[in-house]
């Protein structure tokens, strides 16, 4: 179901001509370059002033050291004339005139922002992705960005973790595809073209799966769930020609990746081939003191030198200790040399050699605002990144002759729009929700609109959200009189229509959330609306998964949005008025609550499998919509609060359009041998009465393996577009390798294997309704 990429290779007559010709230059200038000078292109060291992240220092007099050859990247961001200057110190006054990279985080958009990671993989649509990477990569490119610290395939399981807004969700194989696409958008076929950039494919490995959902906590994974749900989205990218791999802060299984040579050389480079560059996260090699496996900085350097790291992004550890290891003998120049080769040839695939001051020239402008282009996909894509989680027919809105209140703390907050992540972005290029329902609703629809409550009352924790700059004021009137002036105006309004959810950096780096739902007094002020009788729409915006459950017993339709980024309000409008259809589907499921974290639609069958084991409680009488009891003793699904399973499914979306899935057909159920295939399909019909889009969704359980495999995995997917009436035979081809897994005993030995016997095949319109039928796939005799 994934195809690779070739990202960086030159036309095939030319490939081998091209290869030696780079390949020469490139050993003409190591041999020419001192020590100092090799390790100075490992160093990445700090240039500004502000210190926002991580413990390094900024190095003040950055000039000299670029004079000396003791600087190969620097971040960008700065203005062109600034980074113009230190381009041409570093060209015309280092030692042997090696240009610069400049790298930046271009996470979901540069000027223009796009919806976050989460937000763009519930649009399940590689072909969005991919356009959108191409506008971020040459916004980036025209200020002089040659490498974006970007695509970040971490699966994310556990919503109270603040980076899983960076994520593509809690699935291998979308997470392969969305991955693909961003390294193919950001890179296109030829790296020396002015609007492309170096992608890095990040946190290598397991980052996703930090305890407690704390950032930069301890990870304890085994290599069979590394190999199986970690790493596929990586080993992806590689086959794709990323062009550097950035490695994740945390420790794993209690060697911190920043020093793991079995991941880094043993597994990177050894088993997968990858040659492109290794880079450290902010200040990691210094943060293995910390860790407690080295015992000063200087041995920190050496341990993730010699686990294969090539650029010490910040810490400057490479550059104060390199030179005296390899006097002493423990790190032979030799390898220094292998590291440096990499960086220059980063350098020359980006065309820098030639035109170094690329996007940072005379000719180089800021464009003043963003392009009508860029606007139109930011909307579509922020659109189709809507996920309708809910609706009893509440939506679509009607216009004309309709009143609507428009409330809640982020109807009206622009700098919030953009989303964790998005350096790069100009708040006053969003448009918030009550600007694009004004825009959208026309002349016949009156809005009135109230705030209702703060984002949060606490004023700790609003400094903490508005670390990066003020996106929020705390209203100083009491939450009873915010939530009395919103009611008033809901009880004028035919419709309320309530936008809740988080501050935008209560997601990303550093953030992990002990509860994950509503902040605030928000959810007062819903309950509050709800108390007035009028139709309760909720457009829900956050970087995570929240925790909905009163609001999906009481709301009338739950648009979740995430930050749709620079159009969101456009784009939000638009669904809620019916102009676009929403198709989006969840990339990561929606706990009932924060105890219920983490969780996946791909759990174990467990020794106490859910419905097969266990006793009815005498007296407890509660069922789920199945009739089936959501309480049994001895099972796993023994949750003493409620139901076991996510509110929202993997997978779950809804749209204004009734899909109705015909019987799932086989085109055989006995296989044999690995060159055999299946066909497996299904009829979708529109019955609605306005044309959709549907994301059907195959999934596949292995119940009798060599290890306990999933119940099921997503192994494929399609988007289907219908009008209304109009049905679609929908198949899907399932080969072995859709069946094979990896047992991996060893994290540098993975085994992938494929054991023949039954299978479960599954599709449906999300991970928890699916349509079932059993094969049996033998070996050859």
């Amino acid at each position: 179901m994934v195809v690779a990429v070739d990202c960086l290779a030159p036309a095939a007559t030319d490939a081998a001509i091209a290869g030696t010709q780079m390949s020469d230059s490139i050993e003409t200038l190591l041999q020419s370059m001192s020590l100092t000078e090799k390790i100075g292109q490992l160093n990445h060291p700090n240039a500004h002033t502000d210190v926002t992240t991580g413990a390094g220092e900024a190095v003040v007099d950055i000039e000299t050291r670029i004079r000396r050859g003791e600087v190969g990247s620097l971040a960008g961001g700065a203005e062109l004339p600034r980074l113009a200057e230190l381009q041409r110190i570093a060209v015309e006054e280092s030692p042997r005139g090696i240009p610069l990279l400049f790298t930046f985080d271009v996470v979901h958009g540069h000027r223009t922002i796009f919806p976050l990671p989460l937000g763009l993989a519930c649009a399940w649509d590689p072909e969005l992705v991919r356009r959108t990477a191409r506008i971020a990569a040459a916004e980036a490119a025209a200020e002089g960005i040659a490498v974006a610290w970007a695509p970040m395939l971490d699966v994310a399981r556990d919503a109270r973790w603040g980076r899983c807004a960076e994520s593509p969700g809690e699935d291998p194989l979308l997470a392969s595809v969305f991955g693909l696409a961003m390294i193919e958008g950001y890179q296109g076929k030829d790296l020396t073209r002015p609007d492309t950039v170096l992608a890095t494919a990040k946190h290598f490995a397991g980052y996703g799966l930090s305890e407690a959902g704390r950032d930069y906590n301890a990870v304890d994974a085994s290599p069979y769930r590394l190999h199986n749900v970690v790493l596929p989205p990586f080993k992806a990218a590689v086959d794709a020609g990323v062009g550097a791999v950035m490695v994740g802060f945390h420790d794993l299984a209690g060697i911190p990746c920043t020093a793991h040579r079995e991941l880094l050389r043993d597994l990177l480079r050894g088993q997968w081939g990858f040659d492109g560059l290794i880079v450290s996260d902010y200040t990691a090699i210094l943060e293995l003191v910390h860790h407690g496996v080295a015992a000063d900085t200087r041995e920190a350097a050496y341990l993730a030198f010699s686990a294969g790291v090539d650029i010490d992004l910040v810490s400057g550890l490479y550059l104060r200790h390199l030179p005296e290891l390899v006097a002493e003998g423990r790190i032979a120049e030799a390898e220094i040399d292998v590291a440096c080769r990499r960086v220059l040839r980063a350098k020359q695939q980006l065309g820098l050699f030639e035109v170094p001051y690329r996007g940072i020239g005379e000719a180089a402008r800021s464009p003043a605002g963003l392009s009508a282009e860029h606007r139109d996909l930011a909307r579509e894509a922020a659109a189709q990144s809507c996920v309708l989680l809910k609706n009893d027919g509440t939506l679509p809105l009607a216009r004309n002759g309709t009143t609507l209140a428009l409330v809640g703390p982020l109807a009206d907050s622009r700098a919030n729009m953009q989303g964790t992540w998005a350096p790069a972005a100009r708040p006053e290029d969003s448009i918030t929700l009550l600007e694009g329902v004004q825009a959208v609703a026309g002349e016949g629809c009156r809005i009135l609109h109230a705030a209702g409550a703060n984002i949060v009352d606490d004023p700790d924790l609003a400094a903490r959200l508005n670390v990066f700059n003020e996106t929020f004021t705390i209203d100083a009137r009491p939450p009873a009189e915010l939530i009395a002036e919103a009611v008033a105006l809901a009880r004028q309004a035919d419709v309320v229509v309530a936008c809740v959810g988080e501050a935008k950096e209560h997601a990303g780096e550093s953030s992990t959330r002990s509860e994950i739902g509503l902040p605030g007094n928000q959810a007062q002020l819903l309950r509050a609306l709800k108390e007035t009788g009028k139709p309760l729409v909720l457009v829900t915006m956050s970087g995570r998964p929240l925790a909905l459950e009163w609001e999906d017993r009481h709301a009338n339709a739950i648009l979740h949005a995430w930050f749709g980024g620079s159009e969101t309000g456009n784009a939000v409008a638009s669904v809620l008025f019916g102009d676009v259809n929403p198709s989006g589907k969840l990339a990561m499921s929606f706990p009932r609550n924060t105890g219920q974290c983490p969780i996946s639609y791909a759990e174990a069958p467990t020794g106490r499998p859910i419905e097969k084991i266990g006793i009815d409680v005498r007296g407890d009488h509660e069922v789920d919509e199945k009739g089936r009891h959501v309480f049994r003793k001895f099972t796993t699904a023994c949750r003493l609060e409620g139901p076991h399973t996510p509110l929202y499914p993997f997978g779950h979306g809804l749209g204004y359009s009734a899909f109705v899935y015909g019987a799932l057909e086989l085109d055989k159920t006995a296989l044999r041998g690995e060159d055999d295939t299946l066909e497996a399909s299904i009829t979708l019909r529109n019955t609605g009465a306005v044309a959709g889009e549907e994301i059907v969704q195959l999934y596949i359980g292995d119940p009798v393996a060599s290890r306990s495999r999933p119940l099921r995995e997503l192994k494929g997917f399609r988007k289907v577009a219908l009008q209304p009436g109009e049905e679609q035979r929908v198949s899907f081809t399932v080969c072995v390798d859709e069946l094979k897994f990896y047992r991996a005993d060893r994290l540098a030995a993975p085994e992938r294997v494929w054991e023949p016997g039954g299978f479960i095949i599954e599709i449906g319109p999300n991970s928890d309704d699916l349509a079932t039928a059993t094969i049996d796939w033998e070996a050859d005799a």
